[in-house]
């Protein structure tokens, strides 16, 4: 055990891994399944036991992929139909993204925010906001905004879960994803029934 974790403490200081985790996140906007929220939260976990890898690194690429991600799903909900996918053709679907641009045209950041706690929330409004044609300078700052917080904030949860929980450091990490899914998923509870409930 001990050497598989110093093998994983090497695997991390490697300046490979900030590209690498950069692209993750950035594939993430399409793939909505990989679980980038909770490689981000051991990162951080990670780093409490060992120094390792470097946080302000991991901001800047996990905001970095955020933004190519999320721009790329923009520049695809620009250019296509995409309300009309088979995927998103379900009437739950088209009644999610009519309440989602709704939403996002009246709290912006925050809504950019919580929406990466709801299912597809991430992917819809980059797409939404392409097909709306929002000003890309207006996009950018939005999504460079919110990826940044939603990177943090998963630094963070994993960093502070391994440091108040004094156990070895995989131990720590399981905990902190374990925890990360479990609170992400309290929030998108909430979140989905706030975002998506019938305006006023």
């Amino acid at each position: 055990m001990q050497d598989m974790q110093d093998y994983v403490i090497g695997l991390v200081g490697s300046p490979w891994l900030y590209p690498v985790f950069g692209f993750f996140i950035a594939v993430s906007a399409a793939v909505p399944p990989i679980p980038s929220s909770a490689l981000i939260v051991a990162l951080g976990a990670v780093n409490a036991h060992s120094g390792a890898p470097d946080l302000a690194l991991l901001l800047l690429a996990g905001s970095l992929g955020s933004i190519v991600g999320d721009h790329v799903m923009y520049l695809l909900g620009m250019r296509s139909g995409f309300t009309q996918w088979p995927l998103l053709r379900s009437p739950s679907n088209q009644d999610r993204i009519d309440r989602l641009s709704s939403r996002l045209a009246e709290r912006g950041l925050l809504f950019a925010v919580i929406a990466r706690f709801i299912p597809l929330g991430r992917t819809l409004i980059a797409l939404i906001s392409g097909g709306e044609r929002v000003d890309v300078r207006q996009w950018l700052g939005l999504t460079a905004a919110a990826g940044a917080i939603w990177t943090a904030y998963s630094l963070a949860f994993g960093w502070l879960t391994s440091r108040w929980i004094p156990l070895p450091m995989w131990a720590s990490v399981a905990i902190a994803v374990g925890g990360s899914l479990v609170i992400g998923a309290i929030i998108s509870r909430i979140a989905d029934r706030l975002a998506l409930g019938t305006a006023d």
